[in-house]
Parts: structure tokens; sequence; C-alpha cells
């Protein structure tokens, strides 16, 4: 029996390093465009700035603002984002960016998931964001969507906090598959073998108390 015990639990294991393995496969990534604002959805309240650029390339997204704003950048279609971890990822620059009264002076990322009756969760990042006159720095926030309903909008904004410049390159957004189903099949192996080593002990049990009657009976 300790045979079979020892074989489930290899195909546990195997069940779920293959799961682990399949849903790396099923990471996506997509990249937003910074070289225009043509697909900006706030485009007429951002610039495009062509000598500034962390990948070296046809340049980058300015805000020059004077107030806090938050501003929509990309919407990405929500059609699969369910039941996985989005992380809004991208650099950041500043320059010349304070705060009056309460505000910070700061610039961050915003991920927005919009529900069907107005629900909506929102995740904004980084943890230390970029302030004052700073080069490129990395910047992500995420969010985990559940297996409830599927949002019906998904969009990546950029707030600033304060007045002054901000630069926003190398936007992408990447969807790694939450765990949860891998785990209830890795859990489902457990217990089946849980449940057929308390049969074996049933089973030898009623065995040992047969071989102790005959005993005792001189059978």
């Amino acid at each position: 029996m300790r045979y079979v015990t020892l074989g489930l639990f290899l195909s546990f294991a195997w069940v779920l390093s293959g799961c682990f393995s399949s849903s790396e496969k099923e990471n996506s990534v997509t990249i937003f465009p910074t070289s225009g604002t043509g697909d900006v959805v706030d485009g007429e309240a951002v610039e495009y700035d062509r000598g500034a650029s962390f990948t070296g390339g046809d340049g980058s997204i300015l805000v020059d603002t004077d107030k806090p704003v938050t501003l929509t950048l990309f919407t990405p279609d929500p059609f699969h984002l369910n039941h996985s971890r989005i992380v809004y990822k991208a650099r950041l620059k500043t320059e010349g960016l304070t705060g009056e009264g309460e505000e910070r002076g700061i610039a961050y990322l915003e991920l927005r998931a919009l529900y069907a009756g107005g629900e909506e969760v929102v995740s904004r990042g980084p943890r230390i964001p970029p302030s004052g006159t700073s080069d490129w720095v990395p910047a992500e926030t995420d969010l985990y969507l559940d297996t409830g309903p599927e949002p019906e909008k998904v969009t990546l904004a950029l707030g600033v906090e304060g007045h002054g410049k901000v630069w926003i390159d190398d936007v992408v957004l990447e969807s790694r598959p939450l765990r949860i189903d891998y785990l209830f099949w890795g859990s489902a192996v457990v217990w089946i073998a849980l449940i057929i080593y308390i049969y074996h002990l049933f089973t030898k049990q009623k065995s040992l108390r047969r071989e102790l009657e005959s005993i005792r009976t001189g059978a």
C-alpha cells in the first residue's frame, strides 16, 4: 500500500509541475506605444517628446501640468483578463515635480478594473513614487482579478499629484493566470490519497479482527 501512496504523491507532484509550467505558457504581455499620442485616450492632455526616451527609441509621452491630474492612457481589451494577476509596468521620469499644501508632488501609475453596476477596483504604484527631478525609474502596480464576473473595462492611467513634468515610457501590461485551479486539483489528489489510505487502514483492521476471532474460536 505504501507504494500506491507513494505513486499517488508522485502523480500529485507531476500534476502540479505540469500545471505550473502550462500557466507560464499562458502568461501574456501587451506593449503600448509611446511614440506618439494617437493611441492615448486622453491624448489632448499629453504631449509627445521625441527627445526623451528610456528605451532609446522613438520618444515618450510627456505630461506638463500645473495642477493634480489623473490621465487615462490606454484601455486594454479586458477579455481573458479575468482569473489572473495583471501587472501594469512603465518607466517614469520627472522634472520639477512639487506639491502645494497636502499635495505630495509625486507621479504614479493607476490600474483600474470596472465592473457592471459601477463596482471597481483600483491599484496604484510604485510604493515609493518619483518626485522632484529624477531620471527614469521603474514603476508598477497590480490587481488580482478573481473568478467572479469579468471586468467590463480596464484602464491604465498616469497620476500626478502636484505640478511639474512627468514622462512615461516602456508601458506594458502583463497577465499572469492565477493558480487557484491548479492548487484545487493538487488538493484533490491529496484527498484521494488520504481516502485510499484510510480505506486501507479500515480493511486492514477488519482483517485483523477476523484473524483474532479465528484465534479465539480455534477455527
